[in-house]
């Protein structure tokens, strides 16, 4: 800007909207989110590239896959004779992907699969079945009996399905009662429409119990920070977006939404291996852009979704692994993203056996002659291997003696791929407090605790106080049924009556070797401290002592027998003097 004297000036800028500065907390949960999703390797053959800066390369003949955010980078590579089921591309991500790295997933079988905000945008993944017959018989399904035919079938396995999740996950057994009677109705129906009814009504029922059952669990350090409509499961439709499940407004419907996206993609890729078309719906109305018939397939397989979101919403969740717009619609964040990606090879288990059953409904429906492969399940493969092993046995003809250095006359055999299962894998636990990592035993997967070391004892304190009045009520309760106190019924006396005998046999024959007085000293001044950090089980493993007495030693109201204090002293790493 110019004055009269022909000086310039430099305008100060008008603030209109100041931001709230970021807190050291802040900073820290994002440091430790990054460093917790870069700094682990895969699981479940499923490989995620996420972040900034991405590349997807093929050097040397190994598929490359670069990606994190910032510092927090990792470089994985993969032969070709071992490579990932799938390679998943998260929403977001920037970077590369060359030809050739698409040419290798290919060629060895792995799906690539690149998300976008609007879904998965590209799937190049092995290559399909071109059969005319069988695309034509599924265009022509939803003018005949086939279509009818495949609606039944899949909305009669969704609804067992839902079922099940009522009654063993959620103890609703009224209104998993009110679905299995929708089945007869269904089989009954003699239109798609009718069967679409039918399915509207058993939804209303299904997620009206999912929204009183479910209860998301955050780490009781978010909870201030959480709103308060996030701790549970609003149904499936939006505030933002009426008459739509899509935008979903809490953590668990983000959740949802996300894991059943990964079920459309992997019945996309099903479809497409068998010999169908995604696109080509008989359930779903055709729309532009929408695969239609994967959605049809993924019906039959929600339950198995909706079990897997109801074990991950048992928390405890995080609030740095969900993200809120202006809109108030809440996405999903990384490390959340990918332990559901690693998923799908599950979801591609239980989709096989449907999507085979229905290829073959539309089969009979066509004039040709169309055989369906089973290259989903292998069922055919599984059978005629079984019928030459049943032959062989039946015939008990004399096998030829062995020639060459393999006596045992057995083919070699290379290193198999595991299958994947169908129980889709769990994320890790965090700690219920701070919603840290936890550690894990060697030769585990999971953590043995749910609280780390420091917020454990804040639980022990804030638990030690409501112990005793809970234990009173409930003995209290015990007596008013029985007449007795739990402590004094028979099965408690004589289990207690072998429990004593046993410990003074072992008292008996322990022969003490340094002087009593001194190691008592050393017990209660070096062990006893450090028995605070572990848990009662851990203590009783150790010692083969009950966790009641486990319980008095660590809080220091009664002493451990000397016989058990070496055992204790290697649990808590302390040297034992000499």
């Amino acid at each position: 800007m110019t004055n009269a004297d022909n000086t310039v000036t430099t305008a100060t800028p008008r603030v209109i909207y100041e931001s709230r500065p970021l807190t050291p907390d802040d900073i820290t949960e994002d440091t430790e989110r990054r460093a917790e999703v870069y700094g682990r390797a895969d699981a479940e053959g499923v490989a995620v590239v996420d972040g900034f800066g991405a590349r997807i390369a093929v050097e040397r003949g190994h598929l490359e896959l670069h990606d994190g955010v910032g510092a927090d980078r990792r470089v994985r590579r993969y032969p070709k004779v071992d490579p990932p089921r799938r390679l998943v591309v998260g929403i977001g991500t920037v970077g590369t992907l060359s030809f050739d790295a698409v040419r290798w997933c290919s060629q060895v079988g792995t799906s690539l699969v690149v998300l976008g905000i609007a879904g998965a945008i590209l799937a190049a993944g092995p290559p399909g079945r071109d059969d005319a017959r069988l695309l034509r018989a599924q265009a022509l399904a939803l003018y005949g009996p086939a279509g009818l035919a495949v609606t039944r079938y899949l909305i009669s396995e969704k609804l067992r399905g839902q079922a099940r999740v009522l009654r063993t996950r959620l103890g609703e057994a009224d209104a998993a009662s009110t679905l299995v009677d929708l089945l007869g109705a269904i089989e009954a129906s003699d239109s798609i429409d009718g069967v679409r009814q039918l399915e509207a009504a058993g939804a209303n029922v299904y997620f009206a119990a999912l929204e009183r059952r479910t209860e998301v669990i955050f780490a009781r350090k978010d909870l201030p920070r959480v709103p308060g409509h996030w701790s549970r499961f609003n149904g499936r439709r939006s505030s933002v977006n009426p008459g739509s499940p899509r935008s979903a407004t809490d953590p668990a419907g983000a959740v949802l939404n996300y894991a059943y996206k990964l079920a459309e993609i992997e019945a996309g890729l099903a479809a497409c291996r068998i010999g169908l078309n995604p696109a080509i719906g008989i359930l779903h109305a055709d729309v532009a852009g929408r695969p239609s018939f994967a959605c049809d397939l993924m019906e039959a397989v929600r339950p198995v979704v909706d079990a897997h979101v109801l074990d991950v919403l048992a928390g405890p969740l995080r609030k740095r692994e969900f993200t809120e717009d202006a809109r108030g619609v809440v996405r999903c964040l990384a490390p959340i993203t990918h332990r559901l990606a690693e998923a799908m090879p599950s979801y591609a288990v239980v989709l096989g056996p449907v999507v085979e059953h229905v290829a073959s409904l539309l089969a009979t429906s066509s004039p040709y002659d169309v055989n369906v492969p089973t290259v989903l399940s292998g069922a055919k493969h599984k059978a005629a291997a079984r019928k030459r092993v049943d032959a062989e046995r039946n015939q008990e003809r004399p096998q030829p003696a062995p020639r060459g250095p393999n006596p045992g006359g057995m083919t070699p055999r290379g290193r198999r791929r595991p299958k994947p299962s169908e129980s889709p894998p769990l994320p890790l636990r965090a700690c219920r407090g701070c919603g840290g990592r936890l550690p894990v035993d060697p030769g585990r997967d999971r953590p043995r605790i749910n609280w780390c070391a420091d917020c454990l004892r804040d639980r022990r304190d804030e638990l030690g106080s409501s112990l005793p009045d809970a234990a009173r009520v409930a003995a209290e309760q015990f007596a008013e049924l029985t007449g007795v106190l739990p402590a004094h019924t028979p099965e408690a006396q004589a289990s207690r009556s072998v429990a004593n005998a046993a410990q003074r046999a072992a008292q008996a024959a322990y022969l003490p070797t340094d002087d009593g007085e001194a190691d008592a000293a050393w017990f209660r001044s070096t062990v006893q401290p450090k028995l605070a950090l572990m848990t009662l089980p851990a203590i009783a493993k150790a010692t083969g002592a009950s966790t009641s007495a486990a319980s008095k030693w660590r809080a220091g109201r009664a002493a451990p027998h000397p016989r058990h204090w070496s055992a204790l002293a290697e649990l808590v790493e302390v040297e034992i003097p000499t």
